[in-house]
């Protein structure tokens, strides 16, 4: 199971502003990027078209993992993915549940789960405590336009339906299509939008864990995430080689990052998104319109986080992990699928 050595550890206090304004059009697609946010929840997606494109890394790319096997791809249908992670305020909105909420559904799992050599549950692996504001301390960044974290695969799932019956039942959603988590190709296809390099910015050259200046511009991860941060977070004071040292961070609001050349934010770096296949190793074979194994136990996350190492900002990069793990630095993000 290829769950991370997470890098938070103790909590402080936490406010954030609001996003930046999105000029969004409602048109049919004729090019990648182009943006519709006809839903209820104002959700602004960039189409991707069909292609083909290289998934997994090259032997030389810096940190790679011998299981990115590269293999060509091969898209027919184009698809929408939302610009940003889904935040707490569009969470809250479908489901009816708060982030403090979530964080309880982790506090009371019994779950054993793999952290450094330990079988351990997940609010031991978050060193959990504060009494009767419990909840409270392992919460850090609330705010609308903050993404939503403590979402299992379970949870992210459940979002995509009840989003789905909603927007059909008003009648905003075209039959024939639904809201689902990517596809693991369908995400890194996204992500790279176009480019073969380890992100969508160019090649990455990594100075430190925590230090690789080509993500300083697209993405939050644990070289640059305690910049400029105010209120609860984790402490990053032992966090090692960070590019820009700082006290405390947390997830950020979305889209305050350069976006790729489809119109898409945050596909690396702030949290790490979770995508609908069972876990798989992919061979060199050319594949088209991959979905993974019909079973399984876990599932990927791709695209690193505020608290982690730069290596693993890469677009080819993934983790595995149950469908019931909820932790501070797991996120998703939707895409508009036919079904």
């Amino acid at each position: 199971m290829k769950i991370p050595l997470l890098l938070a550890a103790l909590i402080v206090t936490s406010a954030h502003g609001n996003p930046p304004v999105v000029e969004a059009e409602n048109s049919n697609p004729e090019k990648p990027g182009q943006t519709r946010s006809d839903n209820g929840i104002k959700m602004i997606l960039h189409y991707c078209p069909p292609g083909s494109f290289l998934m997994g890394s090259p032997a030389d790319e810096p940190a790679r993992d011998d299981y990115e096997t590269q293999h060509k791809v091969t898209l027919t249908e184009g698809f929408w993915m939302a610009e940003t992670e889904v935040t707490q305020g569009q969470w809250q909105s479908i489901m009816n549940l708060t982030l403090s909420a979530q964080a309880s559904k982790m506090l009371a799992d019994e779950t054993l789960y793999p952290f450094n050599g330990k079988q351990i549950t997940l609010r031991e692996s978050m060193n959990a405590s504060g009494g009767e504001k419990l909840v409270t301390s392992v919460c850090a960044a609330t705010s609308p336009n903050i993404p939503i974290y403590f979402v299992s695969w379970d949870d992210a799932v459940d979002f995509c339906v009840q989003l789905t019956i909603r927007e059909h039942s008003a009648d905003r959603l075209p039959k024939g299509w639904k809201y689902a988590l990517p596809t693991e190709a369908q995400w890194e296809y996204a992500c790279r939008a176009g480019t073969t390099t380890a992100t969508y910015a160019g090649p990455m050259k990594i100075l430190g864990e925590n230090n690789a200046p080509i993500l300083d511009k697209i993405a939050w991860y644990g070289g640059n995430s305690s910049v400029d941060y105010k209120g609860a977070g984790w402490q990053t004071l032992k966090w090692p080689n960070q590019a820009h040292p700082g006290k405390v961070a947390g997830p950020r609001r979305v889209g305050q990052k350069q976006p790729n050349a489809w119109g898409l934010r945050d596909m690396l770096g702030n949290l790490y998104e979770w995508v609908s296949d069972f876990s798989t190793v992919c061979g060199p074979e050319e594949v088209t319109d991959p979905t993974g194994p019909e079973k399984g136990q876990n599932h990927p996350y791709r695209g690193g986080s505020w608290n982690h190492y730069a290596s693993m900002c890469r677009a080819a990069k993934s983790f595995e992990a149950p469908p019931t793990y909820r932790v501070h630095s797991l996120g998703f993000r939707v895409v508009m699928v036919r079904e």
